[in-house]
């Protein structure tokens, strides 16, 4: 019997040996892989960065498309009462030095656009606008009158607005005048402009500060619309399409 307990106190020695337990050999093999789990734990880690990079682009992707919608909505809510009241008479000479006065462009619809030649970019930028919308309504068989008007009238002359259409649309009319004309048809359609340099003494070398907008002009003079130099040719074709369209249907007589 005493010999049968030995042997079982024995068999239990042997099973907690193997098993590592009270082994002072298994708790000194165990310090590196706690210290393992202790990196794996870290609070940050290059995955974790990485992840968090995403879901950061993914959320700010989200935003930017949220606030595109949310002003188109608020743009299409918008409702306009009214017509500026903008257009009148006015009398000027073209590049062929040929007078011309508003009832010169009745019976057409025409884009008026107010510049001046010495204009280094943003005038030159318009009127290749200009063309390339005519060309697009060209397309859709579809017609307006490009005026341009000169709100430098000291250095624009007939002969300046001669060399200067030669680099744009042939269609388009330049137009000049005296202080004077230039003047009334300028408060007309409410353009500002003014010498954007005023100390400058030179008068040949000047700029002018002025409107940078297009005029749409119905063929009984109405004005009709307007498109800022942020507006696109497909956007500006479409909405003068739309207002031929309008308009098309108000003449047609009725049967």
């Amino acid at each position: 019997m005493l010999r049968i307990l030995r042997h079982r106190v024995a068999l239990q020695r042997g099973k907690r040996f193997c098993s590592g337990e009270g082994s002072s050999s298994s708790k000194g093999s165990l310090p590196g892989a706690s210290d393992n789990k202790s990196s794996q734990r870290g609070p940050v880690t290059f995955a974790s960065l990485a992840l968090m990079g995403v879901l950061g682009s993914g959320l700010l992707f989200y935003y930017n498309i949220e606030k595109e919608k949310k002003a188109e909505r608020v743009a299409s809510e918008v409702i306009s009462v009214g017509k500026p009241d903008l257009g009148g008479p006015w009398s000027l000479v073209d590049q062929d030095g040929i007078p011309r006065t508003d009832a010169s462009y009745k019976g057409s619809f025409t884009l008026v656009y107010f510049g001046f030649t010495f204009c280094p970019d943003i005038c030159p930028s318009e009127l290749v606008k200009v063309g390339n919308l005519m060309d697009e309504l060209e397309k859709r068989k579809r017609f307006v009158r490009p005026i341009f008007i000169s709100v430098d009238p000291s250095r624009d002359s007939v002969g300046q607005l001669k060399h200067y259409s030669q680099d744009f649309h042939k269609d388009i009319v330049y137009l000049t005048g005296t202080k004077e004309q230039v003047s009334k048809v300028t408060r007309a359609y409410r353009v500002y402009f003014s010498k954007a340099n005023e100390n400058v003494n030179d008068d040949e070398d000047y700029l002018v500060d002025h409107s940078i907008v297009l005029y749409l002009v119905s063929p009984t003079g109405e004005f009709l619309d307007f498109f800022t130099q942020k507006s696109l040719v497909k956007d500006i074709v479409a909405r003068i399409e739309k207002h031929q369209i309008a308009f098309e249907k108000t003449a047609k007589p009725k049967q």
